[in-house]
Order: structure tokens, then sequence, then C-alpha cells
């Protein structure tokens, strides 16, 4: 029986998978690209859940037999808007860290200020000037996400395109709590180890309580690396 496990480290809310990486792990199952993740439950951490793989498709299912995350190829027409420079982002980045957002998402493993480096991936994305409705973040990966070769691991890359297109919709306002319910992304090229790197995030469309963002990771030459686009789903509010 194949089974694939989310280690708390790689926490998003309390006590479920960051939602950017478990959709690289998924993407790294299915062995395809582009591929959609559909997140259909939070994936519980450190707890092995059983693989069903069909044709077409990896499913992630828990004990009780519900599916948790499902993986497939699919189409993923997606041009990002012009790139901050990384001037730009690193301004974007000392923006988020002295705002209210990097105390909000403090434990998260992708935007999480309060993780150390090596510990959490520290994709610090905020508000861009003159840009209304776009995050961006200067971002240099870690050593201890790369292989032997110094390049950034697939998985981190999914992750590095996740939190930038929730705060693309929240940084001319205030934190929001929303959560991801589906990403269909690609990878084209790879970011070694310390690379200063800008990533980005955009709106797309509101449709009442879905927000569709992209996102997209730039290399210190300016192209592209990877993109994405997800849906994201806000809390029903309180009666």
């Amino acid at each position: 029986m194949e089974t694939a496990l989310i280690e708390g480290r790689f926490r998003g809310p309390a006590g479920v998978g960051n939602g950017g990486y478990v959709a690289g792990r998924m993407a790294l199952l299915l062995g395809r690209q582009p591929v959609e993740v559909t997140l259909r439950r939070g994936w519980p951490l450190d707890i092995p859940l059983t693989l069903h793989r069909a044709a077409d498709r990896v499913e992630a299912r828990d004990a009780e037999d519900n599916v948790i995350a499902e993986a497939r190829e699919a189409a993923l027409e997606l041009t990002p808007p012009p790139a901050p420079t990384p001037t730009q982002a690193e301004a974007a980045t000392a923006w988020f860290l002295d705002s209210p957002f990097s105390h909000s998402t403090g434990l998260c493993f992708v935007c999480g200020a309060a993780r150390p480096p090596g510990d959490g991936l520290r994709v610090f994305t905020g508000r861009v000037d003159g840009r209304p409705g776009i995050a961006a973040g200067l971002w240099r990966p870690d050593p201890a996400y790369a292989d032997a070769t110094g390049a950034v691991r697939p998985e981190f890359l999914w992750s590095a395109l996740d939190c930038a297109g929730s705060f693309a919709f929240t940084v001319g306002t205030e934190p929001g709590r929303m959560l991801l319910g589906r990403m269909a992304g690609r990878l084209e090229g790879a970011v070694k180890a310390g690379e200063a790197c800008v990533v980005m995030g955009w709106q797309i469309g509101r449709e009442g309580r879905k927000l569709t963002a992209g996102t997209a990771l730039f290399g210190a030459d300016g192209r592209l690396r990877g993109i994405a686009r997800a849906l994201w789903v806000t809390p029903l509010l309180a009666a």
C-alpha cells in the first residue's frame, strides 16, 4: 500500500498542511505537468494517507476513505503581469514584516515570520507601491531546501507559489482568512539556493466567497521559473 505523510513542520493553518506544499507533493506523485491539485479537505499533519492511482489522477484518502487531495494533468493558460523589480519586491517584503500581516501568519511554513531560516521558507509578499491588487516579495531560498546540486526541490517551489495569491487580495486592506481550494501550476526552470527571486501574486477575479489569484516566481535573471492559478475560499461569516 502506497502512502504519503505531511510532517508537522509543513503546516499552513493550525493542524493541516500548507496548501502549496501539499500541491507540490501531489504534483510530484502525478509526475506530469501542468497539474491541477484540488484540496477537498485540510491534509492532517503527521498522519499517513493512502494513495490511489488511476490513469489520469492520484488521490490521497484518509482512514475513512475521504478524498483529501486529488492531482490530475490540466491545461494552464496564464500570463503574469510585469514583475516588480527586485528593489520593489524587497521594499514590499519590508512592508510585510513591518505590518500586521507578519503577525497574523506567523507560523505558516511559507509566509510565517516566526519561522527561522531553514525551518520556514520565509516568503514574505507585501504591498507594492502604485500597483493595487498585487503582492510581491524578494525571496532567497535557504540551502536547507535544495538538493545535492544546489537546486531548490520542486515541492518547495510549489510552496513558494502559494501565499502570495491570498495576499494579493488583502494587502490593500487588512489581514484576512482564506483557504486554498485548488491550485493549477507548472515549473519552468531551476532555482538555486540563495538566488534572489521575485515572488508575485495578483488578483484575477472574485465571485462571492471564491477568489481567483495568479502567482509567479522569477529567477535572479528575471525569467519565469514557475506559475500558478489558485482558487481561494473565504470562510462563512458567523451568524
